[in-house]
């Protein structure tokens, strides 16, 4: 009886051993290789502040997408690399992203300087990466695969100017600007340009002064201002990073300077307020995205999954980077719908990341992102691969960073040209 019975268990072992790899290798076969997408966020450095804010929503956008079922059955797999704000590890980052991780596109950078470091590599690879937050619009001139998700500073710039002069009524403005930053120089040429053709002024800028990166004391540049204080209807600054709009507001405030401010993007943070208090109480800050009035429905719908999800309001950085991760996963959703799922899993990478870059490019609207994004005919765009997203103003009031108004590019899109042929830009 023993020797039968032990056949009977060992016949049973057998079929279900059998059938367990035969659902295995079943479950195999049905498993899609994932979207494999990398960012060089930086966490720590000058950079760090908005690194982290960007690395907050992109996260969001990856993991509301793997919550939804991926890409077409295809989990997003999405690795940060922390490039410390510092341009050779930045420059290795993107190496292991696009060489050893082999990912489809990249993200991140929140400083063009940043972006020199990385963009010549995706070039390099043919992979896209998106800039981030970064708004120099020269960054593209890098190659067709670098696109920004961010407007550039020729529309930030202008619609700047056009906002103080016929909102404000300023006529007459101190910029104090950073010397050491290509975002800070590049904008501040632009609004002077602006700020002299619509107030037709070539004397509108009364002082312009220079700082450089990493500098804490604004006492000698805002003496000088102090100097013209009589002449002036307000002060432009230009700061490359939250932390140094805060600094000379209050340094301005202890020298007696009573002029109101205006801040460009690169002081849209929380800390400014924090930090500045009363210094920056009513205080103008243009920027990109405003949570508590976001002007499209996803845009609401963002404000509540990163509410959900960090317990608090996200800012300008938090919705640049979620449109940088969803800009990269339309185009795939939508060369996977268009050209099939056969085509897309023949494609070696290469042909993939060629695939991606043209998307990008082609694509008549982005209707996922926060707000609906497009990219200009690179055969006639003066910054190519540069969208054409509205510039939200914003102003400090009670401690708080509040949405004002916002302006579309259609506002201004006549004034580019001869605005930009002021500087030599044709």
């Amino acid at each position: 009886m023993s020797k039968p019975r032990n056949h009977i268990i060992r016949s049973a072992m057998v079929l279900l051993i059998g059938v367990f790899f035969l659902f295995s290798a079943v479950g195999l076969a049905g498993e899609k290789d994932p979207i494999v997408i990398g960012s060089i966020w930086d966490l720590v450095g000058f950079g760090g502040e908005i690194g982290q804010a960007c690395y907050r929503g992109a996260q969001l956008a990856a993991e509301l997408a793997n919550n939804a079922g991926g890409i077409k059955g295809r989990k997003i797999q999405y690795t940060n690399i922390d490039g410390q704000s510092e341009l050779d590890v930045i420059a290795g980052a993107a190496k292991r992203l696009t060489q050893e991780l082999n990912v489809l596109a990249g993200v991140g950078s929140e400083d063009d300087s940043l972006t020199s470091a990385s963009g010549p590599v995706f070039q390099a690879e043919k992979c896209v990466f998106l800039t981030g937050p970064a708004t120099t619009p020269t960054q593209p001139n890098i190659g067709e695969y670098i696109f920004m998700p961010a407007y550039g500073d020729h529309f930030q710039g202008t619609a700047v100017a056009k906002f103080i002069v016929d909102e404000l009524g300023w006529k007459k403005v101190a910029v104090l600007w950073d010397a050491g930053s290509a975002y800070s120089t590049y904008l501040s040429d632009v609004f002077s340009a602006a700020f002299k053709y619509y107030t037709g002024d070539e004397d509108a800028i009364v002082v312009s002064e220079s700082y450089m990166t990493g500098d804490l004391v604004f006492t000698a540049q805002l003496t000088r201002i102090k100097g013209s204080e009589d002449k002036l209807d307000g002060i432009v600054t230009l700061p490359p990073e939250p932390q140094d709009a805060p600094v000379y507001a209050k340094q301005a405030g202890n020298l007696g300077i009573e002029l109101p401010f205006f801040f460009t993007d690169g002081a849209d943070d929380i800390s400014l307020a924090e930090v500045g208090g009363s210094a920056v109480e009513g205080a103008y800050v243009s920027t990109q995205f405003a949570g508590d009035f976001p002007i499209t429905e996803l845009g609401k719908k963002f404000v509540e999954n990163f509410k959900a999800k960090y317990k608090e309001e996200p800012g300008c950085f938090e919705a640049v980077g979620y449109d940088s991760m969803r800009l990269v996963l339309e185009s795939i959703e939508t060369i996977i719908e268009t050209r099939g799922e056969e085509a897309w899993e023949s494609m070696t990478l290469a042909q993939k990341r060629t695939a991606i870059r043209d998307m990008l490019q082609d694509k008549p609207m982005f209707e996922t992102t926060t707000i609906p994004i497009s990219y200009p005919d690179v055969e006639t765009a003066i910054y190519p691969r540069c969208p054409d997203k509205p510039v939200v103003f914003k102003q400090v009031q009670d401690g708080k960073l509040l949405y004002l108004t916002h302006m579309d590019s259609a506002a201004f899109s006549d004034d580019l040209e001869p605005i930009l042929k002021t500087m030599g830009v044709k």
